[in-house]
């Protein structure tokens, strides 16, 4: 007889699915492009955990994809300018909801090297696009590899991989919404 007071035991990496919705790109200038990808999010257990979402999203197939400034293309065991394997759950912070929005749009307007100011135009869209995907219940968090990644001195840069060099800077946040079992994740990079 079979003993239902037994819980299922859920390998880590699939105690939460992902799937991608879509793909959609906004040109901040010649040299900075935001990608926004819509992801579907179908999760397999009750409580939000940090270390086991962001365990399976890491190993989810799309994923791994190389960013260069003007394309991307599927690689797997890399993730824009780093390598999976050096990507951990711990290397996620939560950003606070009422201060995202103020601290990406200085992110975008903040002078670059080597690249022109964002255009007005730009600006205003992605004001738009914060103001439709933060809402209250929104979980927020910062891909802190790219604090090392995007240190003003290049020297001070260590490549992961052979095409790391190709990016000046680069950042990256998941923005989940448990209440729609949707999330997005919001990458900027620029050459």
């Amino acid at each position: 007889m079979r003993n239902s007071s037994k819980k299922k035991v859920i390998p880590i990496h699939s105690a939460w699915a992902f799937s991608l919705d879509s793909k959609s790109t906004l040109r901040l200038h010649d040299h900075g492009l935001l990608r926004v990808c819509k992801i579907q999010i179908d999760k397999k257990l009750k409580e939000f955990n940090a270390y086991i979402f962001f365990t399976s999203l890491i190993n989810s197939n799309f994923y791994q994809e190389l960013f260069f400034d003007h394309f991307s293309q599927i690689s797997i065991g890399k993730h824009g300018p780093f390598l999976t394997e050096n990507i951990a759950p711990s290397d996620f912070s939560e950003e606070k909801n009422k201060v995202f929005k103020e601290k990406f749009l200085q992110i975008v307007a903040s002078p670059k090297w080597g690249c022109p100011k964002i255009s007005e135009e730009a600006f205003e869209k992605i004001k738009h696009l914060l103001d439709h995907l933060v809402t209250d219940t929104t979980l927020i968090y910062f891909l802190d590899k790219c604090r090392a990644f995007n240190t003003s001195s290049n020297e001070a840069k260590i490549y992961e991989h052979e095409w790391s060099h190709n990016l000046s800077s680069f950042y990256e946040f998941i923005l989940y919404d448990p209440e729609v079992k949707t999330g997005h994740i919001l990458i900027l990079t620029y050459e």
